[in-house]
């Protein structure tokens, strides 16, 4: 095959790939519900202060089939409303989604299939065919086929190991404040709980089981794992390397699409950013295993699997695990907690709240106390915080927050509480997001 035939032909074996994978990030985009935060609390005695958007707190059920329902009632709504902090409304059917699982994975395999057959029938029709499974992009004389996965120790150990800096950089932004990060994690979480729904238990016989998420989580990210590192550590960097027989050229552009076919139509450009520099570096990383390897594929689907089962499962337990202690601490001490906080609130401000709005604020208070301790650190606030601004045009600014917090921790001292801790009590960091809601466009960015 001459050279410019062979541009030709990857040129078109490119635009297959990334149009077929292009396609099936857009059609699997629609489980991938993006978040719908918050219910709008009410006020009186003052002009209302939206503390959160009009969507209410809730984990879409992307797996229920959609279905004309009849217009609810204002007292139907009231009931949702009082139930909404709970995020449990989209849980309550079916454990997992099995038909949304087999169709990711089915549309992986499609997708490698196209690509592959693409690629073989082309070499056919061309006059100097080749096999498939000799393209590389390795430059040593020495590699391995594209379809060698006769596992072994190193081998093997290599793909393990090549898994901790992904997740190093995965947790980077789970554990991160800024807003755009708490979206990407938003989404993954409700990705998560729509594929697997609640975890099961004595009051909960009918949901997943551990193990069945495990192996539901392993067929997903064993797909995507041997189909995008085919196509991506190998199809397409040897494309790029055949037209511009530059190692750099294939290493940044395989990278640079492999980040672009992960981007969502609906995601903010923030959070499509924040995402395309984390996949980014995840295709610079998976590329450069592939060539410390000497050309070996197996390595990279393995950490690449491997990535994909640990996000999958962690989040899994982590939202369930939260979603519990929500559940059990918002049940002690209801009466006695909204009274003491809704005082205090009028006291300070002038606002009363309604015992709806109270109890609304006390779940979603548990739902970021992430350690569990019945108080919100400065980080957990940051983050409460981009959560209930999260659909807002505008949000606060992250240090106003911080004002706000050691605000809180003073107040102690002028109300006669001379306790020290460095959280936020509940009815201290509802004072908190009254303040951020009261005077949002002031403390805006």
């Amino acid at each position: 095959m001459t050279n410019r035939s062979q541009s030709r032909f990857w040129w078109t074996v490119c635009i297959v790939i990334l149009g077929g994978y292009e396609s099936l990030s857009l059609s699997t985009s629609k489980f991938r519900p993006r978040v719908p935060y918050s219910q709008t609390f009410q006020t009186s005695h003052r002009d209302s202060s939206k503390l959160h958007s009009s969507r209410p707190l809730y984990y879409q059920e992307a797996r229920q089939e959609q279905v004309k329902k009849p217009q609810p009632s204002v007292d139907d709504n009231k009931r949702r409303i009082a139930r909404a902090p709970t995020l449990r409304d989209s849980t309550q059917s079916t454990s997992s989604s099995l038909h949304i699982i087999n169709y990711i994975c089915t549309n992986q395999a499609l997708l490698l299939l196209i690509a592959s057959s693409t690629a073989i029938a082309i070499s056919f029709f061309s006059n100097n065919p080749f096999e498939i499974s000799s393209l590389h992009w390795n430059c040593a004389q020495d590699f391995h086929s594209l379809f060698d996965w006769q596992p072994s120790l190193s081998r093997i150990l290599t793909g393990i190991l090549a898994t901790i800096p992904i997740v190093a950089a995965g947790r980077v932004i789970e554990t991160s404040d800024n807003r755009d990060a708490s979206r990407v994690n938003f989404a993954t979480t409700n990705m998560v709980i729509s594929l697997f729904g609640r975890r099961k238990s004595a009051m909960e016989p009918t949901e997943s089981a551990s193990f069945q998420v495990m192996v539901q989580s392993a067929m997903i990210a064993i797909s995507s794992g041997i189909s995008e590192e085919i196509i991506f550590r190998g199809y397409i960097p040897t494309a790029i390397f055949s037209m511009t027989n530059s190692l750099p050229s294939a290493l940044f552009g395989q990278a640079a699409l492999f980040a672009a076919g992960h981007q969502s139509k609906d995601a903010e450009p923030g959070e499509n950013m924040l995402n395309w520099s984390l996949q980014f570096f995840s295709g610079l990383w998976y590329a450069s295993v592939y060539q410390m390897t000497g050309g070996d594929i197996l390595p990279c689907i393995i950490a690449h699997a491997l990535y994909d089962m640990h996000t999958l499962c962690q989040t899994w337990i982590e939202v369930n695990n939260q979603i519990d202690y929500t559940q059990k601490s918002s049940m002690n001490h209801v009466g006695e907690e909204r009274k003491d906080a809704a005082e205090r609130l009028w006291k300070g401000t002038g606002i009363s709240l309604n015992s709806e709005t109270v109890d609304f604020a006390r779940h979603f208070f548990y739902a970021f106390d992430n350690d569990h301790a019945g108080s919100l650190s400065l980080s957990d606030c940051q983050r409460a915080v981009s959560y209930a601004f999260m659909n807002d045009s505008i949000a606060p600014d992250t240090s106003i927050v911080r004002d706000l917090f050691e605000q809180a921790k003073e107040q102690r001292y002028t109300d006669g509480r001379l306790e020290y801790s460095n959280r936020l009590d509940f009815s201290e960091f509802l004072h908190l997001l009254v303040a951020l809601r009261s005077n949002s466009r002031e403390y805006s960015r």
